[in-house]
């Protein structure tokens, strides 16, 4: 996997894996001194891999990059899509480089399509708990996002 994570960011700490909408923690990663991290899954109908990176960058979050290999439903078809940058082909993937803002972060896990979360020399497999959705948010002073 290339990068495309670029910008001024700054030290994030620590991305919380907690349920939706319940809000209950189930897993505080610690990021280092990093603030990027990316979330990978089999997409349901090409059955192939998309990566979707992320950059902490002040308060927010922020999407990067989504790499794949086979356009279908739910990936973008152009560089038009929110937040697009621009768009490329790198060898048999498709790059959409992009500044898109993600107000709530809320991954939909599901045993058969592998979810995982990578941050700097770890990656969690987010399918350790049952199917289910899945808030992953920053903490910032100490408080938990609202629902």
């Amino acid at each position: 996997m290339g990068s495309c994570f670029c910008g001024p960011v700054a030290a994030a700490g620590q991305i919380v894996v907690a349920t939706f909408p319940g809000n209950e923690v189930l897993m505080q990663v610690p990021l280092g001194t990093g603030t990027q991290f990316s979330l990978s899954f089999i997409h349901s109908v090409s059955k192939t891999r998309v990566i979707d990176e992320y950059e902490i960058r002040g308060k927010e979050i922020i999407q990067t990059c989504e790499y794949f290999s086979a356009h279908g439903a739910g990936l973008p078809s152009s560089p038009d899509e929110p937040g697009g940058i621009r768009w490329e082909k790198q060898g048999s993937r498709f790059v959409l480089y992009m500044a898109r803002p993600i107000p709530k972060l809320v991954v939909r896990t599901d045993k058969n399509y592998e979810n995982r979360l990578k941050v700097p020399g770890r990656t969690i497999n987010l399918n350790q708990w049952e199917d289910q959705a899945l808030l992953l948010y920053i903490p910032h002073m100490g408080r938990k996002p609202t629902r």
